[in-house]
């Protein structure tokens, strides 16, 4: 696998791809992955939970991160690749192109996975440029491509890969960790995380301006706040940091609205919690709302690439149009009302994250289209 970002880097796309690797070598199978070294602490090579990660050196700094990166790339390519039946590459970009290319010349089967949409979507993020028209036609001539939506697989095909190479394969859960509280839980966890009785929504995000926590914060301001003990927890950290704690002191949230920061697990605050709301402008297939669901949360996001394929499939929330703060305030109001509401779509999401998020279910799908790829070879 190659996956441009890995542990200690962890992200949505980073955790997804970590899972998929350690349960592929809990089965049995040898997984390799490569990322870059971003810092020269990290070990250049160790190996965790029967996955061997190579660290490749990289100067990231701008003009010299994506060049050095694939520079690094080929090298190992060049001493390594022919060793593996099949390359799996979790990021898009001139990696992807250079891995395609040694893939072609090398005769190696190469999986691109698409982890993004919209503005940062296949083909909004390649360049058109001389080399970029490169960049772009050897994506176009991947293998096999995993979307994680029908956005996601909507975009790539009208970028050029054919709808019979893509497979829309959502990221893998661990659907017994993540799992709905007792009553004692919950009542714990809220204990623990000093929240009170009252109404608790989280976001669990980073602080950009793609996942757009300004307009949470200003729908919330408008409506809710002014609920007695309501409480919104913004989990993660970023660059918008300072500024939306800007926003909350300016609009009196003090009280009403917290920055928890980043959390190593988020599990208690999804068990803490009333409600998981998404306010991004673009995804691809939010993780955080994966696990929010599997812990029987009911959701609020915005109508944004995966979370519109849920509630088409299962009545586990509501939508709304991205930047509209209005039907945002609305729909708070709403669902912060309506207990038994939640109640119902929570227990709705619960069975559908089961059904579709199940760790096992997701690697016997990628290992299915592994060796559909390698013919009577097994993956």
């Amino acid at each position: 696998m190659v996956c441009p970002q890995f542990r200690p880097l962890v992200g949505g796309y980073e955790r997804a791809a970590e899972r998929l690797a350690q349960e592929l070598a809990r089965q049995g199978h040898s997984v390799e992955v490569v990322t870059e070294r971003r810092d020269p602490s990290w070990p250049g090579r160790e190996c965790s939970s029967g996955v061997t990660i190579h660290r490749l050196w990289c100067k990231p700094v701008p003009r010299w991160h994506t060049l050095t990166s694939a520079l690094s790339l080929l090298g190992f390519f060049l001493r390594r690749g022919r060793q593996y039946d099949l390359i799996h590459i979790h990021q898009y970009g001139p990696l992807a192109a250079l891995t395609i290319a040694f893939g072609q010349w090398a005769g190696k089967k190469v999986v691109l996975k698409l982890t993004n949409t919209g503005h940062e979507g296949l083909d909004a993020a390649l360049p058109h440029s001389m080399l970029g028209r490169l960049v772009r036609g050897l994506h176009r001539r991947v293998d096999a491509c995993i979307c994680t939506s029908r956005r996601a697989a909507d975009e790539a095909e009208s970028f050029g890969i054919s709808r019979s190479r893509v497979s829309l394969i959502p990221n893998a859960l661990d659907v017994e960790y993540f799992r709905p509280p007792s009553v004692e839980e919950k009542s714990r966890a809220r204990r623990a995380l000093g929240v009170g009785d009252g109404f608790l929504a989280i976001n669990v995000c980073r602080l950009t301006a793609q996942k757009n926590q300004a307009l949470l914060v200003d729908a919330w301001a408008d409506g809710v706040a002014s609920q007695a003990d309501a409480l919104l927890a913004i989990l993660g950290a970023g660059p918008l940091e300072e500024k939306l704690r800007e926003q909350i002191t300016r609009r009196g949230l003090d009280r009403s609205v917290r920055l928890a920061g980043q959390v190593s697990d988020p599990l208690p605050w999804y068990w803490a919690a009333d409600l998981f709301v998404l306010s991004s402008d673009w995804e691809g297939l939010s993780n955080s709302l994966m696990e929010a669901l599997c812990c029987g949360l009911p959701m609020l996001s915005t109508r944004v690439s995966g979370s519109e394929d849920v509630v088409e499939e299962a009545p586990v929330g509501r939508l709304v149009d991205p930047g509209d703060r209005e039907a945002l305030r609305v729909a708070l109001e709403e669902m912060a009302g309506d207990s038994a509401g939640r109640t119902r779509s929570g227990e709705a999401a619960r069975a559908y994250a089961k059904n579709r998020y199940a760790l096992s279910a997701i690697v016997e799908q990628t290992l299915a289209l592994y060796r559909g790829l390698l013919g009577t070879r097994r993956a």
